[in-house]
């Protein structure tokens, strides 16, 4: 770099200087009395000017042009001669691009080197070759740095000029330059350049969203596509450079196209489900729905309708062949495990390696696909549709329901059932008694939920429970909850098709109270007063899982609409008119009601089993898929489980090479995935809420005990 001196007429600004700011450029007063005073500290940087024909060759001052302004200033006003010598150091650099880069590394330390500045001299410098590495080594930033300012050197005009002017700030500058496209950078400063709220803390985020960065559905429709397939049919996926982990957050740029694919792919697993069902039942045709039908009592979908249904088993040669692919795609899996762990390869080593494998795991992915698609789809006859929801994780699940409850009661119909017998007229209270003595008295872990026989009977069947399925108290009391909100809505459900089993049930129990007595742990009921049972339903432990459970949500429905009735309020005559002008189907869901409200909590373990409760869920015609309908395994559910009882539950659901890796995750980490399983395992039931069988019916001579 040759140090020379030149005269102030042969030098000149160089239009690639990065200082652009005019206020800056011309504040040289303080500048100006410094040179005429201490002399010239530091040399001009310079370079040549391409030349023009017939002119005399002048040099570019690409740093230090306000030195040299201050000394021309001193020159018009005669404090130093024309003829001045001014110390400068000569670049002979002609490319554009290097010496806005220069230019910026000689500013960038200045603290009066304006922010955007800076982004044009980058924007300026990769727009003219010189490559991002090469202005990070150059002004030491790093290369993300670099590609920011890039990016927000490269804002749409009208954009970049309110950020000169002040009209915007950096994080605003940066919020827009989340996406390259100007076209919607601009469409979105239109529309937030007219809001009110330009200057709060949250503008960001309404600019991000104005430009559908890092919206959900275009997230959820992304995965479920593929982020290679929507690229490879010409789709841009932009990363927002500026978010602080940028791979959780980008900008679909052809969302048409992305719906097309989504809506491409849906077709095609329709037409795989309609082929399905079709081979399984020839002629049969498959209907699908946007939405599943809607329970008109309390809203969202009627999860009684569901339909748990799944493809049959495979063919015997099928399945052989599928358990031998994936023992080889185990080993090959294995293999990859082993090359990526080590030490003596390098990068591009280890992604040759991956790459021959996935040659021959590939194909057996794709045959192994191609077995589960030859599974016939077994649904049971009747109007039955179905529906598909992309989940947030790309992940599609398909659903089938029952078209109406008409539908549903139509196939489920049964056979003409024999009606009871009465025993005889009802027992005095003395024979009764009598016949307890003779009924099979309960081990006394049987009696833990009455707390007649002590604390101690209760604490270990709670050991025993906790030992077995992993449950804490408070999950315990949750369980028993859950299980009699389901055991409520199956009664209303009964009463809805005028089955009377809810009104009987609940006169029996409170006759036999009364005239018999009994306890309640034997009955499966309670009286109706306030106390302890009441007191742990709605404790804060218990109240949420209750609330949001769909047997929850139906239960209060059916309270809040009963207390609504005229029988519930006003004058006592008038009330019970009103009581006893009612229909006899609504008398049945009355019935069914209050039958709700005497029934204990239950479990299906010694200790809390009720065998009452069993002969309900019978006569009922109770199933796994009902409880599962009125109560989904959901996150807040699967938390209350330790991990080996989760991973125990979800492995029956899971592909053997998705749950492999399962077991390195922390506990918190399986929440998601082993619920979305169960979720997924549309007859999964937690053992502790199914019903068993019922009792034998009393024998004769118990029968005539009792009379």
């Amino acid at each position: 770099m040759p140090f020379t001196t030149m005269t102030i007429g042969e030098l000149c600004v160089s239009p690639y200087n990065v200082r652009t700011n005019e206020a800056d450029a011309n504040a040289i007063a303080g500048m100006a009395e410094s040179l005429l005073n201490r002399g010239q500290l530091y040399p001009l940087v310079v370079h040549p000017m391409p030349g023009t024909k017939g002119k005399k060759k002048q040099w570019g001052a690409l740093a230090g042009g306000r030195r040299y302004r201050a000394f021309s200033m001193l020159i018009t006003q005669g404090k130093l001669p024309a003829d001045h010598p001014i110390d400068v150091i000569v670049r002979d650099i002609t490319d554009e691009g290097e010496l806005r880069e220069l230019s910026l590394a000689e500013n960038i330390v200045r603290r009066d080197l304006r922010d955007y500045e800076k982004y044009a001299a980058v924007a300026i410098a990769h727009a003219k070759g010189r490559s991002f590495q090469d202005i990070a080594d150059t002004n030491g930033q790093t290369i993300e740095v670099i590609r920011q300012w890039n990016r927000l050197g490269n804002l749409e005009p009208t954009i970049f000029a309110a950020l000169e002017a002040g009209q915007i700030g950096t994080r605003h500058a940066m919020a827009f330059g989340a996406t390259s496209d100007h076209q919607m950078q601009l469409r979105a400063f239109d529309i937030f350049m007219q809001r009110g709220d330009r200057d709060q803390p949250h503008a960001p985020g309404i600019i991000r969203k104005l430009l559908k960065v890092g919206d959900s559905e275009q997230a959820k429709y992304l995965r479920f596509v593929g982020e290679k397939a929507y690229v490879d049919a010409g789709g841009r996926y932009e990363l927002d450079l500026f978010a602080d982990q940028a791979e959780e957050r980008g900008c679909v740029r052809d969302e048409a196209l992305l719906l097309q694919l989504a809506d491409a792919k849906l077709t095609r697993q329709k037409d795989l489900l309609r082929l399905q069902v079709a081979n399984h039942s020839p002629g049969r045709d498959l209907r699908f729905e946007a939405h599943p039908p809607r329970d008109a009592n309390f809203g969202g979908p009627a999860r009684d309708l569901e339909i748990v249904a799944g493809p049959a088993a495979a063919h015997p040669d099928d399945a052989d062949r599928a358990e031998h692919i994936q023992n080889e795609m185990i080993e090959l899996e294995k293999r990859a495990e082993l090359l990526l762990a080590d030490p003596a390869l390098d990068q591009a080593a280890k992604d040759n390696a991956i790459a021959t494998i996935d040659i021959d795991y590939d194909p057996l992915q794709a045959e192994l696909a191609a077995i589960d698609t030859r599974r016939l789809l077994v649904l049971p006859a009747g109007d039955v549709m179905a529906t598909l929801d992309i989940d947030q994780d790309g992940s599609l699940e398909t659903r089938f329901w029952w078209a109406s409850r008409k539908a549903k009661r139509a196939a489920e119909k049964p056979a003409e059932a024999t009606r009871p017998v009465s025993a005889g007229p009802i027992a005095k209270p003395e024979a009764a008694a009598a016949m307890r003595e003779m009924m099979p008295k309960p081990a006394p872990g049987g009696r833990a939920i009455d707390q007649s026989y002590g604390y101690g009977e209760r604490q270990k069947a709670d050991t025993a429970i906790r030992e077995e399925h992993g449950l804490t108290a408070d999950a315990l009391q949750i369980m028993r909850s859950l299980r009699r909100e389901v055991l409520r809505s199956v009664l209303l459900d009964a009463a809805e098709a005028d089955d009377a089993v809810g009104r009987d049930y609940a006169i029996w129990s409170l006759l036999r109270f009364e005239l018999a007595g009994g306890y309640g742990f034997e009955i499966g009921a309670r009286r109706l007063s306030t106390g302890y049972e009441p007191s742990i339903e709605h404790s804060a432990a218990v109240l949420p899982h209750v609330e949001r459970s769909i047997a929850g949500m139906r239960w209060r429905k059916e309270l809040s609409d009963l207390h609504g009735h005229p029988s519930m309020s006003g004058d006592l005559v008038d009330a019970f008119r009103a009581f006893m002008a009612e229909s006899e189907g609504w008398k049945l869901k009355a019935g069914a009601v209050l039958a709700g409200l005497l029934l204990e909590r239950s479990l299906g373990a010694p200790g809390y089993q009720i065998p009452v409760h069993d002969l309900l869920a019978d006569r009922t015609g109770l199933k796994d898929a009902d409880i599962r309908a009125y109560v989904e395994p959901t996150e807040e559910l699967v938390d209350l489980l330790p991990k080996a009882q989760r991973l125990a539950l979800a492995q029956p659901h899971v592909d053997k090479m998705a749950f492999g890796t399962w077991g390195k995750l922390k506990a918190g980490e399986l929440t998601a995935p082993v619920t979305r399983a169960l979720r997924k395992a549309k007859d999964w039931v937690h053992p502790l809420m199914r019903f068993d069988r019922p009792p034998a019916p009393a024998s004769a001579e118990m029968r005539e005990a009792a009379e």
